[in-house]
């Protein structure tokens, strides 16, 4: 049996009074575990105060949420994490659909990177450091993996992932000085 107590009220006032009274009551007993739990199950990745607010208006929907018998604050804490764990799902969600949203074109077509022709990003690609030059050329020209880049030069694969980056970024600035971009 929870400790509390239905307060008398009129019929029409009763079940929006009993939910936040009960709500309140629940939040002045169990407030401070639930935000300590709320600050551990989200550490950077959520905010532990809305966590804690969804949990107390989720209880506030209906006038008696937690069965009787059943420990309060296991009840709260499950609550909690199955939210926490919808927070996760919907975020993760929408980081995928923006994976798929197509990137919206520049009003300015004739940008001076769409003239360029094969030879010249070639000639560019022949004056990068030899290392670069060599993972770049496999990678773009040939269409290889890292994975076998790495095994063909027999280097680690972030090594190729920085080799191509930091070929990526060289061919910018000899492209861009050359093409007044």
């Amino acid at each position: 049996m929870h400790a509390f107590a239905v307060p008398s009220v009129a019929k029409s006032e009763r079940p929006r009074f009993v939910a936040f009274t009960y709500a309140f009551d629940l939040l002045r007993r169990h407030g401070s575990y639930l935000e300590a739990l709320a600050r551990r199950k989200c550490r950077n990745q959520l905010d532990p105060d809305d966590l804690v607010q969804d949990v107390f208006e989720k209880v506030m929907r209906t006038v008696q949420p937690i069965p009787e018998g059943v420990n309060e604050q296991a009840w709260l804490s499950r609550v909690l994490h199955n939210l926490f764990i919808d927070k996760l799902r919907r975020r993760a969600v929408r980081a995928e659909r923006a994976l798929y949203e197509p990137i919206a074109a520049h009003a300015e077509e004739d940008t001076w990177w769409h003239t360029l022709t094969e030879d010249e990003v070639r000639e560019a690609v022949a004056r990068l450091p030899d290392k670069q030059r060599v993972a770049f050329e496999l990678f773009a020209f040939e269409g290889r993996s890292y994975e076998e880049i790495a095994a063909q030069l027999g280097v680690p694969k972030a090594t190729v992932g920085t080799r191509i980056l930091r070929a990526r970024r060289r061919l910018r600035e000899i492209l861009t000085v050359e093409r007044g971009g």
